[in-house]
């Protein structure tokens, strides 16, 4: 695959492709698991030294290959400083070291897929091509992780995949130097990468039209699909990034004007849901019977008392001003932009409670709440789905017009 072709047939290189996909699809039902178990009797950070191992161990018959083709010093150089990068990204991702696993997954089919690809695209398109159809696999991951009920859609995971793709074709183009890739590219294989980023946008922009709204719409009228709506984790939510001077940065799924609205008129019966379950019924029961395609108000108002809640006790027993701080700031914000909500429920502060968290928080220099973290708040939901519709025509024109000169 490097000076010559791959011995096996065309279709036998995708199958590697398509089996070593599978395998990191199957493993997802069962990873949370896994982790759990690896964590209680080993240790989590296991999954680290297991990625940094495989990465080493990949670069052995790397390092034989570049000694047996006597190529010159720098693709030592990039070699080694790619496979650092390697292990600089699972570092980097420590505080969760079961998601470095994905570094090490989607390398090894960066390899795989430039292998399938070189029996026919033999210019320098083949290595983004192939970092696309990893990344591409990799966003089908995150859908099939979306609707297991113990797993989540991250972003961040996809971010990942295709980071990890590109860094095993740098690897190759830069380390190993395969004299059987040569050349500008050529207009047929510029169309084929412009088809190729047409067909991953529409996959990914199918994700970003995924929000709560549609998935309530679609799982009420499917009934297969009701599971659906007691997801805790939502695929992309659109929102309001909000700056409050006297509390710090909070995000919503609603405008200000909405948020009034709401507290007006549902406020009593929110403040009897959070009554009910938090501190009451339990908070993971609360996620599911108020999910956010469900109702994402009164879950949105139960996520910030939780986490008032959590940090509250935290700053109780263990003393620390900073939690203290974090239960003061999601207080304010429930005071402010959930009045009634918070006034009729049995969770409203005594002021001597109020004046004593205050007086024992340690004031961050800017509070900014992790409730809500992941709504995209740059954008609304038109302007993102238009990008993606004038970038999908872009591209899908322009392979056809290439590859109709070629």
């Amino acid at each position: 695959m490097l000076d010559a072709p791959p011995k096996e047939r065309e279709w036998q290189s995708w199958l590697y492709v398509v089996v070593w996909s599978l395998i990191i699809f199957s493993t997802i039902p069962f990873a949370r698991a896994v982790r759990d178990s690896v964590r209680d009797h080993i240790g989590i950070e296991v999954f680290l030294y297991v990625t940094v191992a495989g990465i080493l161990l990949l670069g052995l018959p790397a390092y034989g290959s570049l000694k047996k083709r006597q190529l010159p010093f720098t693709a030592y150089i990039w070699l080694f400083g790619i496979l650092a990068g390697f292990i600089g990204y699972a570092y980097y991702l420590r505080d969760i070291p079961e998601e470095a696993i994905h570094v090490l997954e989607y390398g090894v089919l960066g390899l795989l897929v430039y292998r399938a690809l070189v029996h026919r695209v033999r210019d320098v398109s083949v290595y983004l091509i192939a970092t696309l159809v990893v990344g591409l696999i990799g966003v089908i991951d995150e859908y099939i992780q979306w609707v297991i009920p113990s797993r989540v859609f991250d972003l961040r995971d996809i971010r990942t995949n295709l980071l990890a793709g590109g860094l095993s074709q740098l690897a190759i183009a830069m380390g190993l130097r395969p004299t059987l890739v040569a050349g500008m590219p050529s207009r047929q294989s510029l169309g084929t990468l412009c088809y190729y980023i047409a067909v991953g946008l529409v996959v990914l922009g199918l994700g970003f039209m995924n929000t709560p709204d549609r998935v309530a719409w679609y799982a009420k009228r499917i009934p297969s699909l009701s599971f659906l709506l007691d997801s805790k984790s939502m695929m992309v939510e659109y929102g309001h990034l909000y700056h409050d001077p006297d509390i710090g940065i909070f995000r919503s799924r609603f405008s200000l004007g909405q948020l009034q609205l709401y507290d007006r008129h549902r406020g009593k019966e929110v403040a009897q849901i959070l009554d009910r379950y938090i501190r009451g019924e339990g908070y993971s029961r609360f996620q599911k019977v108020y999910s956010v395609p469900r109702d994402a108000y009164a879950h949105e108002a139960g996520v910030h008392l939780f986490r008032r809640e959590y940090y509250f006790d935290r700053a109780y027993k263990e003393g620390r001003g900073e939690h203290y701080n974090i239960a003061l700031s999601e207080n304010q914000i429930l005071e402010k932009y959930f009045p009634a909500a918070l006034n009729h429920s049995k969770h409203r502060w005594r002021p001597e409670t109020k004046a004593e968290v205050k007086d024992k928080a340690v004031r961050a220099a800017v509070y900014e709440s992790a409730v809500s973290a992941g709504l995209i708040t740059r954008f609304n939901q038109s302007q993102v789905l238009y990008a993606f519709a004038l970038a999908i025509v872009v591209f899908f024109t322009s392979g056809a017009y290439l590859r109709g000169k070629s």
